[in-house]
């Protein structure tokens, strides 16, 4: 019965690139418990592509040193999904500069692509006699910043055309003005449907060729309105098309904060688990907590019955990435937080985020386990 768990966005900023001069080691040095699994998986928000691109210098123009693949293999991850709106932050070559680093650390990559025959090749992992299929998608990769589109298609998974261009939800707008974009391309297929059209057919033949070549297929979607609380509506329906496409599970990355997750009728859709590693120093005051920040990593548990019937049973923990006394983020599960600094306050967070993300029915399980 393999367990795979899947963390939120892994982001390191200017400032965190700076001050550990390559070195995250610290960062992960407490996160140990994320090895208790099979296959660990976390979304990987930036290029890693040479120091001769250059690090991250402005707030949408990602590129990290390698040592961030490094503390990523130290910490347990095998897989780094890289379908994101930073993946073309230092363009087409980047993308294929991050994914031989990626590969010399010896990660699974899926997402992004350096040659149309690995787009075209569904990546299924053997989990204890169990095939596991793996697809990811992104709603854009920040064409509204740079201004590159991907001039080779197959080097991305878009759910939608790059931002700024027909066919294009922005998802940086309010939720009215989704809901409005949401309306007129996709359910009154006004003429930009047709830019989008293709897009969609991508993503439903990759699922339905997963099925084929497995027993159980994992979406994993960057995409929704970031900040904000609740669930857009272009998220929900995007949802439902994978659904319905076929995908058994749906996790969801990208708008930095934990949303609600929904299990209606037995079906999971994680919209986003928060942010596992970022910049959340607020105030550089030399304080261990001076702003925490709360996140899920979410567990999956999969057994075969004698009939070639997967089951899934599914678990989460809350994490909390604390800030040091360097200013850097360092991630720690909630429980070994309470054994640090056992306040009500961090005590009632832990719950209100574990019952945000998962309902009152099931965070109970998170308030066992950690005694709370």
């Amino acid at each position: 019965m393999p367990t795979i768990t899947f963390t939120g966005d892994i982001l390191p900023s200017e400032r965190i690139n700076k001050i550990t001069g390559g070195d995250f080691s610290a960062c992960f040095s407490k996160a140990h418990k994320l090895k208790n699994c099979d296959y660990l998986a976390g979304n990987l928000e930036t290029p890693v592509a040479g120091e001769e691109m250059l690090y991250t210098y402005e707030r949408f123009r990602f590129n990290s040193p390698t040592g961030i693949l490094d503390a990523l293999k130290n910490c347990g991850f095998d897989m780094l999904t890289l379908a994101n709106n930073h993946c073309m932050d230092r363009g087409e070559e980047g993308i294929v500069k991050t994914l031989d680093n990626c590969h010399k650390y010896g990660f699974d990559t899926i997402g992004i692509y350096s040659s149309e025959a690995e787009r075209d090749t569904t990546f299924v992992k053997d989990l204890n006699g169990i095939r596991v299929a793996f697809v990811n998608y992104t709603y854009g990769i920040n064409t509204f910043v740079h201004k590159k589109t991907v001039e080779h298609p197959y080097m991305v998974n878009l759910l939608q055309p790059e931002e700024t261009t027909p066919g294009a939800i922005h998802l940086l707008n309010d939720y009215t003005q989704i809901a409005e974009d949401l309306k007129r391309i996709h359910i009154d297929k006004s003429p930009e449907y047709e830019y989008v059209k293709p897009h969609l057919e991508k993503l439903e033949a990759d699922i339905k060729k997963a099925k084929q070549s497995s027993d159980y297929v994992i979406a994993v979607i960057h995409n929704g309105g970031q900040y904000i609380r609740e669930v857009d509506p272009y998220s929900i329906y995007m949802a439902e098309k994978i659904k319905e496409f076929g995908a058994d599970i749906i996790v969801g990355h990208h708008q930095h904060l934990i949303q609600k997750s929904d299990f209606t009728d037995g079906y999971t859709k994680i919209y986003c688990l928060g942010n596992l590693f970022c910049d959340n120093r607020i105030v550089s005051d030399g304080c261990y907590f001076d702003e925490p920040l709360f996140n899920v990593a979410f567990h999956l548990t999969l057994d075969k019955d004698e009939n070639g019937k997967i089951k899934a049973k599914q678990s989460f923990s809350i994490y909390t990435t604390m800030t040091d006394d360097r200013g850097l983020p360092v991630v720690i599960d909630s429980a070994d937080v309470i054994k640090i600094k056992n306040e009500t306050y961090l005590r009632m967070e832990i719950l209100r985020y574990a019952n945000l993300f998962a309902g009152q029915e099931k965070y109970t399980q998170v308030q066992e386990r950690y005694e709370l």
